[in-house]
Parts: C-alpha cells; sequence; structure tokens
C-alpha cells in the first residue's frame, strides 16, 4: 500500500489494484483522469494568484480517498479556494480552503510543495479545520 522503509509508493498501481479488487469503479478512475486533461493540467489559480500544479501521479494519489474520486471535481475546488496558507513541514505550504457544496459549508486543505505542486488535499470537518488554523506560521491571508 504505502512506501516501506527505503520502497517506494506507486499511486497508479494502488489505484489499479483498487479497482482490481473492486473498491474503486474504473469510470470514476476515467472521469477523474478527464477532468485532469480538460480542468487541472494548465493548473488552477489560487485566490493568491498562484499557480497550483496538478500532475498525474498526484492525481492518482488524491484518488485514494473516496471523498475525491465520488466528486474529482473538489481538487479544483479546494484550490480555488483557498483563504489562508501556512507554513507546513519541509518547506512545504498547508492551503487551508472553505467552499460551500449542495448548500453545505465544507474545509479541506492542500500540501503544495515549495514549487506550486499538489502533494496531497484532504477533506475536514469544521473541528478539523480550526486545529489546521493553529499550526504553522501564516504566510497568506486576503
Amino acid at each position: 500500500m504505502f512506501p516501506v522503509a527505503g520502497g517506494s509508493w506507486d499511486p497508479k498501481a494502488h489505484i489499479a489494484r483498487l479497482v482490481a479488487e473492486g473498491k474503486l469503479p474504473r469510470a470514476a478512475v476515467t472521469a477523474a483522469e478527464q477532468l485532469w486533461r480538460e480542468r487541472l493540467t494548465a493548473g488552477v489559480l489560487m485566490p493568491n494568484g498562484e499557480l497550483a500544479h496538478v500532475e498525474l501521479s498526484d492525481l492518482y494519489h488524491l484518488l485514494v480517498d473516496d471523498r475525491i474520486w465520488r466528486k474529482p471535481e473538489r481538487i479544483e475546488r479546494v484550490l480555488a479556494s483557498v483563504f489562508e496558507i501556512r507554513e507546513a513541514h519541509s518547506g512545504r505550504r498547508k492551503a487551508l480552503s472553505r467552499w460551500t457544496e449542495d448548500a453545505v459549508q465544507l474545509f479541506g486543505y492542500a500540501i503544495l510543495e515549495p514549487d506550486s505542486r499538489v502533494r496531497t488535499i484532504h477533506l475536514l470537518d469544521q473541528r478539523g479545520e480550526r486545529k489546521h488554523r493553529r499550526k504553522g506560521r501564516v504566510l497568506w491571508r486576503p
């Protein structure tokens, strides 16, 4: 599943395994790949003016979460709805996000590499959002 000491994790192989095991519909992967080609390959403009980049291998990593593969457009929503960016470990940044979906306010964050590549995205409940707003120095806020 995930890398063991000295090993490496292949997100595309992991997704193939989930599809083969019936835990992830092939149609969901195909829809996410299409969304990636059409709307994510050029990057997603965040409110701070920065362009966040999602590589295909990053997309496969994000699809492990069923809340993402069921609605892959959340990748773009998380990035386009960033309201605060904080320091994270190893030179990375945590971009906190809040958006409305089906009349419900949702929360999440993206971990960004120094070159603005999206490493991962996590969805949160309101308590989780408050917890993450207390960690790391604020780097950007509108």
